[in-house]
């Protein structure tokens, strides 16, 4: 009896795609950001994860956030949040989230209907417009928003984001020249992105305190059909990425 040999590497690889095209709707792709939470008095004081599966169509992203800030070994400040979302076809259909700040929760929930997101949290319900973006800027789709829904507290907003030019940034001793975006809000903001539109940093204000989330883990990008919306138009602010 003959024995089978092994595939050679590449046709191996043709295999295995031809598997991911014909045997499923799609190969799910996962990308991790894992970024360092920074203050302007305590140092590091936690990590910001973004965890985005791909697939086809669809993209679901899940956020876990660890912040903790001590003196003199007491905990002065605790805060933890998981939150998820589901975008198809660059919409959100889907959002839900729980922050517990100093043992105290808030729950948040969205779901889309018809030409709304229905946001639930404890202070009732609010509608918002179909192309509303949360205030995670998980990829430079985030640079098309017009309405942001706070990940936090499920308040929306209007925003403006402007900016796109490059300049040179020092994040932890190292420069590097990085597309510069500026959200114009009740909350601003700052979102830094690399020529291949990875968000490598992002700076918020939290009571009046710049907090900082540096990029520590691999710059990988996005695909494409991840991160583009049919909601965008032209000469909104997104460019492709470069390959």
């Amino acid at each position: 009896m003959a024995r089978a040999q092994p595939l050679p590497a590449a046709a191996a690889l043709v295999f295995t795609s031809a598997l991911c095209a014909f045997v499923t709707p799609a190969c799910a792709e996962t990308q991790t950001y894992t970024y360092e939470v920074e203050h302007p008095t305590f140092g590091h004081i936690g990590t910001y994860t973004n965890i985005i599966e791909q697939s086809g169509n669809h993209t679901h992203v899940e956020s876990v956030l660890h912040v903790v800030v001590r003196l003199l070994g007491i905990t002065m400040y605790r805060q933890d949040a998981t939150r998820s979302e589901d975008w198809r076809n660059g919409r959100l259909v889907a959002f839900n989230g729980i922050t517990t700040t100093n043992g105290t929760s808030v729950d948040v929930a969205g779901e889309a209907h018809g030409n709304s997101f229905v946001i639930t949290t404890p202070d009732g319900t609010t509608l918002a417009p179909a192309d509303v973006r949360t205030s995670n800027p998980w990829s430079p789709g985030f640079l098309g928003a017009h309405v942001v829904m706070s990940t936090k507290s499920g308040r929306i907003e209007d925003v403006r984001i402007s900016g796109g030019g490059e300049t040179p940034v020092t994040f932890d001793g190292k420069t590097q020249t990085l597309r510069q975006y500026l959200i114009n809000g009740e909350k601003p903001g700052i979102v830094w992105l690399d020529n291949r539109n990875v968000p490598i940093a992002f700076k918020v204000w939290e009571n009046g305190t710049p907090i900082q989330l540096v990029l520590i883990s691999p710059a990988v990008p996005l695909r494409w059909t991840a991160i583009q919306s049919q909601y965008e138009q032209p000469g909104d602010p997104v460019t492709r990425p470069v390959r």
